[in-house]
């Protein structure tokens, strides 16, 4: 899971994470569905929702996810 403070939305934290851990590969994530935020950011860094959705657990509230998917970038 990739989350950041409120302070630190928009100076870059989120993408240098994301850069680190999955890079230039192919790759899949759950996002909350009712997270816009998170949905964009993740757009601009290629994936798209491939229409697969999911509850997660009690302890979690039964938020539902999307389901969001990339190919390879670049080379």
């Amino acid at each position: 899971m990739i989350y950041t403070l409120r302070r630190v939305h928009g100076l870059g934290v989120g993408q240098a994470l994301v850069d680190a851990v999955i890079g230039n590969s192919a790759a899949f994530l759950w996002v909350l569905e009712d997270n816009p935020r998170a949905q964009a950011f993740y757009r601009k860094n290629g994936f798209r929702p491939d229409g697969t959705r999911q509850l997660l657990p009690p302890e979690w509230h039964e938020l539902p996810e999307i389901r969001m998917v990339r190919a390879a970038v670049g080379g």
